[in-house]
Parts: structure tokens; sequence; C-alpha cells
């Protein structure tokens, strides 16, 4: 069979011999008895993969290998025959093996319409890109790799998500931009290590209640979805640095995002915003602010708290005037207010250009 899997060309040949291979090596490992471990160190002793020989001789030298487990042979010779079934199958597949174990692959433009199933048998799997293909659904047993911190489905044609998917307890980076997701599954909120969420260019109408659970999220970008207003528990979001909402339907810059005290960068551009919160000083880390492109026809005067502020855009609104209050802003670099209704040019901003503020009017 290992000779079948390294010649064979035919894809359903090489599917059958690859799991009747993987399923002998599991029956072994659970008989753990002398004969089969021999067996296994000879299947070893077999491997011409120069990476893999590479990491097999690493552990030679510093234990005998007769001294591993079945179970550690065994996941030495699923990560390889599960290297060399996905080679035969995608041409110039990338990938990264560290210690006889596969952590990183990269499946782009491969032409995939699901997720090949010998990815679920490598548990030490931390890099998973699956960009630039035609997957229509991610399958339950996602949830077996549990190592994986960055997951890429970037640009395919995923409708919905399993609920296993919030077993990813490693999981720090997951990208879905450019899918046909209308909704998430309540399980996402269970991704407690999560720092990024990448979900632009979907059809999202909600994000579910318990979304705030996401502790550690630093980063999240829901440019171009269909939300027309937050969960509560949003505001729950303490440890988020950078939110973009530009491109959606919400009509106010609500309170849930008031009170997001780490944040530094808050992109509202085209929604259909008629308010702004006065609360809107309680974001005293924020940077950069754009609220451009909706339908403003005030700033409250608790704008000019934000002392860090170092670029605001409320250009292509209807303000017939801005709050004296934004020459408070010590920090700012950049304003830009352009298209708008303003009756006359307010008298403050040549103070503020004096001092070194470019105003874009």
């Amino acid at each position: 069979m290992r000779w079948t899997l390294n010649h064979e060309e035919s894809p359903t040949i090489l599917s059958t011999t690859y799991n009747s291979l993987i399923s002998i090596l599991k029956f072994i490992e659970k008989k753990e008895d002398s004969f089969g471990k021999l067996a296994l160190l000879e299947e070893i002793d077999q491997i011409k993969d120069r990476d893999f020989k590479i990491g097999i001789e690493i552990l030679k030298s510093q234990s005998d290998v007769k001294d591993c487990s079945h179970s550690e042979l065994t996941e030495i010779l699923i990560n390889y025959y599960s290297l060399v079934y996905l080679k035969k199958l995608h041409f110039r597949l990338k990938y990264t093996i560290e210690d006889c174990r596969i952590v990183e692959l990269n499946f782009m433009f491969k032409g995939l319409t699901k997720l090949p199933i010998a990815i679920s048998y490598l548990l030490n799997l931390r890099i998973l890109s699956l960009r630039y293909n035609q997957i229509t659904e991610i399958p339950e047993w996602i949830s077996n790799l549990h190592s994986l911190e960055s997951l890429n489905l970037n640009i395919n044609n995923i409708n919905n998500l399993p609920k296993t998917l919030g077993s990813l307890q490693c999981l720090k980076e997951l990208t879905l931009w450019k899918n046909e997701l209308q909704e998430l599954p309540s399980s996402i909120s269970s991704l407690k290590s999560l720092r990024r969420l990448n979900l632009r260019l979907n059809q999202l109408y909600m994000l579910p209640e318990e979304f705030g659970n996401l502790k550690n999220l630093e980063e999240l970008n829901l440019h171009d979805n269909k939300l027309t207003n937050l969960p509560v528990s949003f505001s729950s979001l303490k440890s988020l640095k950078k939110l973009n909402l530009s491109w959606n339907l919400l009509t106010t810059l609500s309170k849930p995002i008031t009170e997001l005290i780490s944040l530094k960068l808050l992109d509202l551009e085209r929604n259909e915003l008629s308010t702004v919160s006065s609360s809107i000083d309680s974001l005293t880390s924020l940077e950069i602010m754009n609220l451009c492109d909706n339908k403003l026809e005030s700033i409250p005067e608790t704008i000019g708290k934000l002392k860090n502020l170092k670029i605001l855009n409320i250009s292509r609104n209807k303000l017939k005037k801005i709050p004296e209050t934004i020459q408070s802003l010590e920090s700012l670099e950049e304003l830009y207010l352009s298209e708008n209704n303003f009756e006359i040019i307010p008298h403050f901003l040549k103070k503020m250009e004096d001092r070194g503020v470019r105003i874009h009017l």
C-alpha cells in the first residue's frame, strides 16, 4: 500500500489506499503490542522524505526511537502518509514540518470545493490557509484540530459555519472575508484565544447575543455586511483596538461601541448614522475615527474630550456646523469636513491650521 500511495495517480485509488493505511495505523495504535510496534518502527525506517528524515534523526539523537509510544510512532506515520497523499492530489502544496508533524498547510488556488479529509488527522496543525477556493461548508471534524492557531478561509462560497468551530480553543486568527455568511453560530463566542476576526464582505445581518464573550479580541473587521444593530454584549469587548463597521446599515453610534475603552480605530463609513452618542468621550484611547458618508446633522460637544484622536473624518454628512470643542483635540493631525451643509466656515479652523492640523474642506 505504501508503494501505491507513492506511485498511483488515480484519486479514487489514492483515497482508498490512504484510508486503509490510516485504519491499519489506528488499529496497531489501539492494540499496543510488541509486534505492532516493530511494524511501526520498520515503516518509519522506510521514510524517504527529507523533512521527516531530519526530524527522525533529531529524535534518535535525543532518545531511542524504540522508547517512543505506539501513539507517538503512529502520529509520525499518519503525518507522513497524509503529506504524501495531499501532495499527490494537490500540485505544489505548500507546507511546514516540525518534529515530524505537519504544522502548516496552504491550499491557496487549489480549486477545492470541500476540505480534504486527511486534514482531520493532523492534530499538530497550527496554520491552515484555504483561501481562493470554492469551498461551500466547513465540516464538523474541524474541532479535531485542537492546536490550530490561524484559519484562513477568505474568498470561498461558505454560507454557514459548524457549531464545532467553537471548540478551537487555541485559535487566535479567523479570517472569512468574501464568503456568503448570513449569520454566525453562537459557539463562535467560545473562541477564548481569538485575537483577530475578519468577516468583511459577507451578508451578516446580526451577531450572536454572546458575541461579547470574545474577551481577548483585538481586531474585528465587519466591513460590507448588512448589520442594523449590535448585541448588548458587544460592550464587553474591552480588548478591542480596531473596529471596522463600514458599509453596514447602522443608524446610531450606540452605547455598546462607546464602552470599548481600548479602541484606537473606529470606522463607521457609509452606514445610516443619524446620531452620535454624547458618551463618545468614553473612547479615550481613540486615534482614528471615520464617520464619513452618513446622515449626521450634528456632532456632540463631548467629542472634544478625545485627547488622543489624530484623524477625524466627518465628510459627506448633513452637518451645518461643528462644535467648537473640536479645537480642543490636541493630538489632531487631520480633519475631513468636505461635502457637508456648512452655512459658514467655522472661524476656529484657521487657528487649528496654524498649529499644524491638515483640514480638508
